[in-house]
């Protein structure tokens, strides 16, 4: 099943309204018609496989989901274009302005990775501000090879790009200072798995993921290093040891509104068998 488009059945047996997208109807049987959402890449995994548990149970109404990023998820919510957007970072104050809302369905560690040629174990946090601001160049520098530092990032649409400069360069540097942005040079990848692949492949290389890709990213010949002596876990993430960790949400236009599917589907995903799922996927359900 591709990543980025999948379309699954799925229906309620309870009186409803129109989908938020207005090409569904509602009848005696359910919920029928067109539903869709989008948004995060992170926010994909969980999105897809409660699609397909939800399908399962309730087979009418036509749901799919757009793996684009954060960015045009939420800008899809204000537009109107989606009813709900996956996304791995928070709103902005001009966003909840805008009447969006924040639903959490999960939690998430930022795990710090690199290429198996970089033997470093460790790096403080304000070690990889340096290092993805440009200011740190070389290994050598924080106790690893003598070799060039090879830098990836996400993409600027990408929640977790932004996530990862709130909670490491923003937090060293402070929004005032120029040293809080990514550097321009950094090799740029447009999902998390493009981002594990391209460091377990690129020799020296250093890059970010959500918790959920650490297998995959394991797989490709990354590591996970420790953040100021903490590893990314669940439990460290739970304690709040682990110095980067986020929320993942589905946003709404205004609150979710009862009778919907939008609300159906939002509350099994909170339910035990959806945070099931959650933890299926290598994500952390919530408290």
């Amino acid at each position: 099943m591709k990543r980025n488009v999948m379309v699954l059945w799925c229906a309620l047996c309870a009186a409803g309204l129109a989908f938020a997208t207005g090409t569904g109807e509602s009848g005696a049987a359910g919920f029928k018609g067109n539903w869709n959402f989008g948004g995060s890449t992170t926010v994909d995994p969980i999105a897809r496989s409660a699609i397909e548990t939800f399908a399962k149970k309730y087979p009418a109404a036509k749901i799919s989901y757009d793996a684009q990023g954060s960015g045009p998820g939420i800008t899809g919510v204000a537009s109107g274009v989606y009813s709900l957007a996956g996304s791995s970072r928070d709103l902005t104050p001009e966003e909840k302005s805008k009447g969006l809302v924040e639903n959490p369905i999960a939690l998430d560690g930022l795990a710090i990775i690199v290429n198996g040629d970089v033997g470093i174990a460790d790096l403080a946090r304000r070690q990889i501000a340096d290092i993805f601001n440009g200011s740190l160049t070389n290994w050598k520098q924080v106790g690893g090879p003598d070799r060039p530092i090879v830098v990836v990032t996400r993409d600027e649409s990408s929640g977790t790009r932004v996530a990862f400069g709130d909670l490491v360069l923003l937090k060293e540097y402070g929004k005032t200072d120029p040293k809080s942005t990514i550097m321009q040079d950094a090799v740029t990848v447009t999902s998390n798995g493009d981002m594990v692949t391209k460091v377990g492949g690129t020799p020296f290389s250093v890059g970010y993921c959500g918790e959920g890709f650490l297998d995959q990213a394991k797989s490709a010949g990354a590591t996970p290093i420790s953040v100021n002596k903490v590893l990314e876990s669940t439990a460290n993430v739970l304690n709040k040891s682990y110095p980067i960790s986020r929320s993942l949400y589905f946003i709404s236009k205004g609150e979710v509104k009862a009778g919907t599917l939008e609300k159906a589907f939002l509350e099994f995903v909170l339910s035990p068998e959806g945070q099931a799922i959650v933890k299926q996927e290598g994500f952390i359900p919530l408290p």
